[in-house]
């Protein structure tokens, strides 16, 4: 069924209410309702308009959520986002929202439960250390930030400091 513009304002405004969407998000629900292509950028305005749709409270929403909720890293979130189609720029914006100490935080407790985890099924010290940095690469932590991260912990680890989390 092909809807005209008064049927889909309603239904895409209810999308959007439900939580914050992205461009490319909205485009994919207008084509699955087979809603004329021409026609999208009159409701993309009407959604800005009427403030339904706004791609840089999206990122800052979405970069909030993968962080706090996912313990993402800044390089994952950013290539999420990339593939979203969001711009770098509104990437880049929100991304600064992270505060540095938290984040360095975060990926420190990340190295420690690893470190903890893998010592308990009894892997050797140079392999706790590989498979750690490459948990941290791989939740998006940029190299530094592991390396620093997995040091910290082994060390804190190592000898019995109090966690300051």
């Amino acid at each position: 069924m092909e809807y005209t513009f008064k049927q889909v304002l309603p239904k895409i405004a209810a999308y959007c209410s439900y939580q914050d969407r992205c461009r490319q998000e909205i485009q994919n629900r207008l084509q699955k309702w087979e809603y004329s292509y021409e026609d999208w950028p009159e409701v993309f305005a009407w959604l800005k308009d009427n403030k339904f749709w706004d791609e840089e409270r999206y990122a800052a929403s979405f970069v909030r959520g993968k962080f706090r909720g996912n313990k993402w890293g800044k390089r994952k979130i950013m290539m999420a986002l990339y593939q979203k189609g969001v711009p770098q720029e509104i990437g880049n914006k929100a991304l600064s929202e992270i505060k540095e100490e938290e984040y360095q935080e975060v990926a420190l407790k990340l190295a420690s439960k690893k470190i903890e985890h893998l010592r308990e099924k009894g892997e050797e010290a140079h392999i706790v250390k590989g498979k750690t940095l490459q948990y941290l690469a791989g939740k998006g932590f940029e190299s530094q930030t592991c390396y620093n991260a997995v040091d910290d912990a082994i060390y804190r680890l190592d000898n019995d400091v109090e966690e300051e989390f």
